[in-house]
């Protein structure tokens, strides 16, 4: 739910010091504070093995970026192995696979949508793995990288 001003969304309400979490109008809800399970800040690193291109963040195989803590609040404060991206170098117009590994056997619950940078992912809509590492996939999900592509960058994935 949204609530604007305008042509502006309203993200946050306070009256005085209160926080607002939710608005009525009459019994109907119009708006709800999102709360986020986890936030990870990542620090765009890339890597490449022809024909593919990574970006984000992977601490395996091709290690490339960082994530702030690297922790998963929503599964214990198991570490994450990868919030990134690829494409086939020479025709990243079939579009971007963005990733999520976690490490251990996970269940596909316990979170609702990963944001990258403004971008969505709903886990319902990917692939999901459960292995000692657990893996979420949106094939061809984006036409650009949810990362960009300017090293050191950083980008905020949010878990809701």
């Amino acid at each position: 739910m949204t609530i604007f001003v305008g042509s502006s969304e309203i993200t946050d309400i306070k009256i005085g010091s209160t926080v607002i979490n939710s608005v009525y109008v009459g019994a109907n809800k119009v708006w709800d504070r999102v709360t986020s399970l986890d936030t990870q800040t990542v620090t765009v690193g890339t890597a490449s093995s022809s024909p593919l291109t990574w970006w984000g963040y992977a601490n395996t195989g091709f290690s490339h970026g960082s994530v702030t803590d690297g922790t998963c609040n929503f599964f214990n404060g198991s570490a994450y192995s990868a919030i990134d991206s690829f494409t086939t170098s020479s025709t990243p117009n079939y579009g971007y696979t963005t990733l999520l590994y976690i490490v251990g056997s996970h269940p596909n619950s316990g979170w609702t949508t990963m944001t990258i940078d403004g971008v969505a992912f709903n886990r319902t809509d990917a692939s999901f793995s459960q292995a000692s590492t657990t893996s979420w996939s949106w094939t061809s999900a984006t036409t650009t990288s949810p990362f960009g592509s300017t090293v050191g960058a950083t980008k905020q994935a949010v878990f809701t």
